[in-house]
């Protein structure tokens, strides 16, 4: 079917966006007067006209790329393309990779169940939360999950933060997708201060630094770390850490900072913390029967009461009080096996602001539903 004869595709879940660039088409040339001769001639200035650009900033390969994009998009096949601007088949496929790989193609999916206005609002008032944010990953596995999260926790965090702001930073492998996923940003004057200490895993210890220097790179900021694991095998190893200058002046930063972002772990035996060869074998298991999870480093019961008090002594990380009298907490978090955990930091103010995903949120809204009802009948017990 030819030019504007062609039937439009139905894209009922995608809906896109394009940038387009003024494109003159030129008309390839025949040459059949001595090819061999001339192509040694030519091939300088081929080379010369291939990397010519525009006012734009634009090469014919560009616009040729921009040109086979909307005509694709707006619904004709890679043939009637490659018949439009007279390029071959095959190169009409590696236009479409160029302008993909140049950004004149945007993709983005609308995710009604990421617009739920009903759950949103229910978990705002519930939970006194300035800002909701749902998301919905592309898949089962925990990868996805992370990844969605810190899609979203990063698009929060940028538009939250200001000139001159300090951020405090509880790294974990959630927390490392929303540092990888910020970007370019161009705000003044940040600094990125660690709020609790290193888990102890030498490889999660890596990919936190990593992620740090991601978040230097991002914000143009610069970065404050306690350089000691969160847990110590005594107090007073602890006590004498905190008392060294450089480690004292992070924690001061920590209480100083504008912004929190954090998550919660859970008390599953994979759990980082619970590995630790500083946590007793005794603890672990009194923390497995009494805890819901830890926020900050600091394991909490259902009430986000401190657990373990000779545990939280040993821990190095910005106190609970100090926390929740934050200006922005923003809690980015997901997973039924946190779902605990995310209650608890909700339920006593350590948070007011969420991004969350959908299966955990609905979760969420069912289990303060029925706390709701057993406060009215008087059959609450809390953990």
């Amino acid at each position: 079917m030819r030019h504007g004869g062609c039937s439009q595709r139905q894209e009922a879940q995608h809906s896109k966006s394009y940038m387009v660039g003024f494109h003159q088409r030129q008309n390839p040339v025949s040459d059949h007067r001595g090819l061999s001769a001339v192509q040694a001639a030519s091939s300088g200035k081929c080379r010369q006209e291939s990397v010519k650009t525009d006012r734009l900033g634009l090469t014919r390969r560009d616009r040729l790329a921009v040109d086979a994009a909307k005509l694709y998009h707006e619904g004709r096949s890679q043939a009637e393309v490659a018949e439009i601007l007279h390029v071959s088949r095959p190169n009409v496929s590696k236009l479409l990779t160029h302008a993909r790989q140049r950004g004149f193609v945007r993709v983005s999916v609308e995710d009604p169940r990421e617009k739920d206005t009903e759950l949103i609002n229910y978990l705002k008032a519930a939970f006194d939360l300035v800002e909701v944010r749902l998301v919905s990953p592309a898949g089962p596995r925990e990868t996805y999950l992370r990844k969605a999260l810190g899609k979203a926790g990063a698009a929060l965090l940028k538009g939250l933060i200001r000139d001159g702001d300090t951020v405090g930073f509880a790294w974990s492998p959630t927390m490392g997708h929303v540092a990888s996923q910020l970007g370019e940003t161009t705000f003044r004057d940040i600094a990125v201060v660690q709020l609790c200490g290193n888990i102890g895993d030498p490889s999660l210890d890596l990919s936190g630094m990593q992620s740090f220097e991601q978040l230097r790179g991002a914000l143009g900021a610069s970065v404050h770390l306690l350089g000691h694991p969160s847990i110590f095998e005594s107090v007073a190893a602890k006590q004498a850490v905190e008392r060294e200058h450089a480690v004292r002046d992070v924690l001061n930063r920590a209480v100083e900072a504008r912004i929190a972002v954090y998550t919660v772990g859970s008390t599953q035996p994979s759990s980082p913390h619970l590995a630790s060869p500083m946590c007793t074998s005794e603890e672990r298991d009194r923390l497995m029967a009494v805890a819901v999870g830890d926020i900050c480093s600091h394991f909490v019961d259902g009430q986000a009461r401190v657990c373990l008090p000779d545990l939280n002594a040993r821990t190095l990380a910005i106190s609970l009080p100090d926390l929740r009298h934050k200006e922005q907490k923003v809690l980015v978090a997901g997973g039924a096996e946190n779902l605990p955990a995310i209650h608890a930091a909700l339920n006593n103010g350590y948070a007011n602001r969420l991004v969350i995903d959908v299966a955990t949120a609905r979760r969420l809204y069912a289990v303060q539903r029925k706390e709701r009802q057993s406060h009215q009948n008087g059959t609450y017990v809390p953990k």
